[in-house]
């Protein structure tokens, strides 16, 4: 997320988004209209990483891939992805290690072992 700077609303136009959508995922996140005012480069790396994902789910899609959508994210910004995602429903792929994440959030698993 280091590329992300200046204001959200330029980033999310520049983007293509429909900034109403993205502003209602970035809240349903825990972004307040404080942040939403800031420039992204003074946001941490886990608020950066909530606007990535708030612009990957504002973009029609239909399969979205996150690798470790997770990282950099607390637990309460966890719950709020978790929460999210059961709301608007989007197909996905994604890696992830966070078993409890899976159990609530996933609705297949595919197990990968490594040779040996």
């Amino acid at each position: 997320p280091s590329f992300l700077k200046g204001p959200m609303t330029a980033y999310a136009e520049g983007e293509g988004l429909d900034i109403s959508l993205f502003l209602a995922i970035l809240a349903k996140l825990g972004l307040t209209k404080e942040h939403f005012e800031r420039p992204m480069e003074s946001m941490s790396p886990g608020q950066q990483k909530k606007i990535l994902i708030a612009a990957s789910l504002a973009k029609p899609a239909h399969l979205y891939i996150y690798d470790e959508p997770l990282n950099y994210l607390d637990i309460i910004s966890r719950a709020q992805l978790e929460k999210v995602i059961l709301t608007y429903q989007p197909t996905m792929l994604f890696v992830e290690h966070d078993a409890v994440f899976l159990e609530k959030v996933a609705t297949r698993r595919i197990e990968m072992h490594p040779f040996g």
